[in-house]
């Protein structure tokens, strides 16, 4: 369950920038670029603190995924749920066994680029109304 929880959070990430196209809603295209900076600073923390751990103890002290949800959710959450479906289960545990800064780094990354693209289809939409126009 943890990587189509994962996957998930990566969609709605990148369509937020859809919010763009909306005229009532395109003061939210300003706050985008900010949450995918503060995303990329969260991994710049994560990669900071596993190097402190290096440095104070010759161990890499970054938090894997499985014990961030594990601190926030606590035991029995869903996304410790298996699917039933061995490859997949697999696949998920690979996911929750790594460091908390790559799901950071995929959802800063899914939020960016889904600003620069929904930017992108809003600029086109409105070039196409403006040669309407003429």
């Amino acid at each position: 369950m943890a990587l189509i929880f994962f996957l998930g959070l990566v969609a709605l990430a990148w369509g937020l920038g859809a919010l763009v196209l909306w005229p009532r809603t395109r003061s939210v295209g300003e706050v985008l670029p900010w949450l995918g900076g503060a995303l990329a600073l969260g991994v710049v923390a994560c990669l900071a603190w596993g190097f402190v751990g290096i440095v104070r103890y010759a161990d890499w002290q970054a938090l894997s995924t499985a014990q961030a949800v594990h601190r926030l959710f606590g035991d029995g959450t869903l996304w410790f749920i298996g699917t039933g479906w061995p490859l997949l289960d697999r696949v998920a545990n690979i996911y929750l066994s790594l460091d908390i800064a790559l799901t950071l780094l995929a959802l800063c990354a899914a939020t960016l680029r889904g600003w620069v693209f929904w930017a992108g289809v809003s600029e086109r939409r409105r070039q196409a109304r403006v040669r309407q126009g003429r």
